[in-house]
């Protein structure tokens, strides 16, 4: 999750290791087969609550109604099928992962993907929770998609607009962002990726979702972190170097 805020210019590097577009493709792709499996197999053994199930359930009659797991199993696929598209014709990946990391990362998300897909599941026990919760956070996870695929995009234009007026360049040929999100925060696409799971985990009160979301808040804070201190260091305003805004946070506005 962490690769794609990388905003080098520099040419690229030949390194061991394996593709990320590989394990990225591989990863996202095996996502989607992996829940729809999940989601879809019959016959299933009976898995315990809280392990499966809504941990907020309904009373009223939109807890019986089947068909908002299709409508959570395509907001799920949804994000998997653009983040396969973007591996494939918008990141601009410029290194290799070590091996431990390139089979870690597959096994991460179809693990988790696994867990997500039973846990939604009408035969298994699961009750939709209220009607509001759902509609909301089915909202609040579609705005963390386009924020998050808006945000892709731009970095993917800040890697290729060298001479644009607005970016300021060093011997490294690093860029320090700016507009919109950028102003507040230096990973506005990892921001919103955390919008995404967080309206999923209100649409669902699944246990799944909400340990998923923790795992990416605590991913996304620590590269997050990591991208911020790079960018503080390289531009310190010294040797005509432009200084890094110092009101900007890392990933969460006026924050963190």
């Amino acid at each position: 999750m962490a690769s794609e805020n990388k905003i080098s210019v520099s040419p690229p590097q030949i390194s061991a290791g394996i593709s990320q577009v590989l394990v990225g493709s591989v990863s996202y792709f095996g996502t989607i087969v992996v829940f729809l499996l999940a989601f879809n197999l019959r016959d299933f053994p009976e898995v315990p609550f809280p392990v499966v199930g809504c941990l907020l359930a309904s009373d009223g009659g939109f807890g019986e109604w089947t068909s908002a797991g299709y409508v959570l199993m395509a907001l799920w696929c949804f994000h998997f099928i653009r983040r396969f598209v973007e591996v494939l014709f918008v990141h601009d990946y410029r290194s290799r992962l070590d091996y431990l990391e390139g089979v870690g990362t597959p096994v991460y998300y179809w693990v988790f993907s696994f867990w997500v897909g039973l846990s939604l599941r009408s035969d298994l026990g699961y009750v939709n929770t209220h009607l509001p919760l759902f509609v909301i956070g089915s909202l609040v996870f579609l705005v963390g998609e386009v924020g998050n695929g808006v945000y892709h995009l731009e970095l993917r234009n800040l890697r290729s607009s060298k001479n644009n007026h607005l970016l300021y360049q060093t011997k490294s040929q690093h860029v320090v962002p700016h507009g919109l999100m950028f102003e507040l925060v230096s990973c506005p696409h990892y921001f919103f990726e955390i919008i995404s799971w967080l309206g999923f985990s209100l649409a669902t009160w699944a246990l799944s979702v909400i340990v998923f979301l923790a795992a990416t808040v605590v991913t996304l804070c620590f590269y997050g972190y990591q991208k911020h201190k790079a960018y503080r260091t390289e531009f310190d305003g010294a040797e005509g170097r432009e200084l890094y805004p110092p009101n900007r946070r890392a990933l969460i506005p006026f924050v963190f």
